[in-house]
């Protein structure tokens, strides 16, 4: 099993904990798509639950959404249409605002939390991520070490080994490298229990069928 603050995590990503509104499900940040480099973790899907919930209140107060008030609350209406404020309409928000969190920020989040409860170590700062022979990358990688962790620095093998199947445990992870109908698609799933017959994952991720919104 995943460590009580690692759990916590995971759950707050599928209903992110806003104040007064339960049932706003994390959207999927597709950073491949918007491209996105150098932003604030939070900005490129690798924030915290937290984080990303205090993002949306920043962007709503400075953008006068209405959809929270000045102390951070979600209002009961929209202050400008009057419509009630439902969990929809938070995490229609949050996409419009490309606030959501990516696969490997997902499994990152949850995994830094684990072994920081269990092992007293920060896994985000033991990822091998740029040679010293590149200096300002490597600077960079140390002072923003989630932002710089993506899929395939999951699967280097200064960073992971594989093993087989059957001694999988809580805290491993299964990395797909270029798949998708292009080839072009990297994703990594984060083993969160395992039983006799059954490993259980969880991972985040979007299906075009389900449109913008779903």
């Amino acid at each position: 099993m995943l460590s009580p603050k690692a759990q916590k995590i995971l759950e707050e990503y599928f209903n992110l904990p806003f104040d007064g509104i339960k049932g706003v499900r994390c959207p999927y940040f597709n950073n491949a798509r918007l491209k996105q480099r150098a932003q604030l973790g939070v900005l490129i899907g690798k924030g915290t639950p937290k984080e990303i919930i205090e993002e949306a209140k920043i962007i709503s107060i400075q953008y006068h959404a209405g959809l929270f008030d000045k102390t951070g609350h979600c209002c009961l209406h929209n202050q400008h249409t009057g419509k009630e404020v439902d969990s929809d309409e938070i995490r229609k928000f949050l996409i419009d605002h490309n606030l959501g969190v990516e696969c490997s920020g997902f499994v990152t989040q949850i995994l830094r939390a684990h072994f920081q409860e269990t092992k007293k170590i920060d896994i985000a700062r033991k990822f091998f991520i740029a040679s010293p022979r590149y200096l300002f990358r490597l600077l960079i990688s140390k002072l923003r070490p989630i932002e710089n962790i993506s899929v395939r620095r999951y699967c280097d093998d200064q960073n992971t080994k594989k093993i087989d199947w059957s001694n999988a445990q809580t805290g491993d992870v299964v990395v797909m490298m270029e798949t998708g109908p292009n080839n072009k698609r990297n994703h990594i799933l984060l083993i969160t229990d395992v039983t006799s017959d059954v490993i259980h994952y969880a991972h985040a991720r979007a299906w075009s069928s389900e449109g913008k919104y779903g």
